[in-house]
C-alpha cells in the first residue's frame, strides 16, 4: 500500500508540472529571441567605395546580372534573374576568427532579403560560366582562412531573384562577433 507522504509527493509533483513547463517555453523564448537579436543585421552602413568592417577595407568588386538576354543570350524562366556579386576585402590587421559566421546577403527597397545559393551550385555555375577559371569562394569558407595582414581576397556569391526586384538590391555583409553591425553597397541595377 501507498503510504500517505508518497501520494501527497506525487501528487505535488504533478500539480507542478505546468509551472515548470511554462518555465522552460520561457527560457527557450528567450534564447531564441537573443539568437535571432544576434542574427538580424539592424545597424547597416552603406557606402558605393570601400567600407571599413571587421578589421579590413571592403569593396564591391563586380556584379553581374545574368538572365536578361543582356549579360548573355541565356533567358531564365519565371522572370528570375542570377546575379553574380564579387566582393574584394584587404585585410588591415591580422583576422583570425573574426569573420566567423560571414553572410552575403541581397536586400531590396521592401526589406525583403535573399541568402546566396549553396557552395556546390555556386562552383557548378562558375565552372559553366568560366570553364577556364578556377571558382572563388564565398564568404563563409573565406571566413575559415581569411587573408593575413595587408593581403586581399576575393568573395563570390550567387543569388536567384525575382526581375521585379533588381532595380532597388543592395548588397549586405555581415559577421558573427559584429552583428547587429553590417556593411551594404547599392547594386544599381537596371
Amino acid at each position: 500500500m501507498v503510504s500517505d507522504r508518497t501520494r501527497w509527493t506525487w501528487w505535488l509533483s504533478l500539480a507542478s508540472l505546468p509551472f515548470l513547463l511554462a518555465v522552460a517555453v520561457a527560457i527557450n523564448a528567450w534564447r531564441n529571441i537573443e539568437d535571432y537579436r544576434r542574427r538580424i543585421d539592424t545597424d547597416v552602413v552603406q557606402g558605393a567605395g570601400e567600407l571599413d568592417y571587421a578589421g579590413a577595407m571592403w569593396r564591391l568588386e563586380k556584379m553581374r546580372l545574368i538572365g536578361d538576354g543582356r549579360d548573355m543570350q541565356l533567358r531564365l524562366p519565371g522572370e528570375m534573374r542570377l546575379i553574380i556579386v564579387r566582393i574584394a576585402a584587404t585585410a588591415a590587421r591580422e583576422i583570425g576568427d573574426g569573420w566567423g559566421q560571414c553572410e552575403v546577403s541581397l536586400v531590396d527597397g521592401a526589406g525583403r532579403r535573399w541568402l546566396p545559393l549553396d557552395v556546390i551550385l555556386s562552383s557548378d555555375i562558375s565552372r559553366d560560366l568560366e570553364p577556364a577559371n578556377e571558382p572563388l569562394k564565398g564568404c563563409g569558407i573565406t571566413s575559415l582562412d581569411p587573408p593575413h595582414q595587408d593581403h586581399a581576397t576575393l568573395i563570390e556569391e550567387k543569388f536567384v531573384v525575382p526581375s521585379a526586384a533588381v532595380s532597388s538590391l543592395s548588397v549586405r555583409l555581415s559577421v558573427g562577433p559584429l552583428r547587429p553591425h553590417a556593411i551594404g553597397f547599392p547594386l544599381a541595377l537596371n
